[in-house]
């Protein structure tokens, strides 16, 4: 019998220090599925959606990153790892709903990047295709930067 691949990377979620998150993520690993498969997702997501199209499961993320404002998941209705099995229709309908979060929240800035590919590059957590939408506050004297990880260095 087959190995069943492992979804998510445990080490990758320790890195921000979010207790909570991590033991979401030992209780998914118990249980053997993907976190961000569409059947899985509200298992231990607690977040509504937001929209859901032919493509795309958009919501807030439950566990967001410290400091952020707002922080939205774009996940990939269909179990995919890596960019380069999205279409162009996908690829247009990201955009598509990227500028209606944006419309419908009043963003002025924002960070959008997409895990894509194997975890120990990534630093992500989980390994099904998703991007992230993270906005913060406007920089003044005390403000300080959202700690994001996005891959590692030596």
């Amino acid at each position: 019998m087959t190995p069943r691949k492992q979804r998510v990377d445990i080490a990758n979620a320790t890195i921000m220090k979010r207790n909570e998150y991590v033991r979401a993520l030992d209780s998914i690993i118990a249980g053997g599925f993907c976190p961000f498969c569409e059947k899985n997702l509200f298992k231990h997501h607690h977040e509504p959606l937001i929209y859901k199209t032919k493509y795309w499961l958009v919501t807030k993320n439950s566990w967001p990153y410290e400091g952020a404002r707002f922080h939205f998941l774009f996940i990939t209705r269909v179990h995919i790892e890596a960019t380069e099995k999205m279409s162009p229709e996908m690829w247009a309908n990201l955009h598509t709903l990227y500028k209606k979060l944006v419309a419908k929240n009043s963003i002025k800035g924002a960070t959008l990047f997409i895990r894509s590919g194997n975890t120990k590059f990534t630093s992500a957590s989980v390994n099904h295709l998703h991007a992230q939408l993270v906005v913060g506050t406007p920089r003044t004297k005390t403000t300080r930067p959202i700690a994001v990880p996005i891959g590692f260095k030596k």
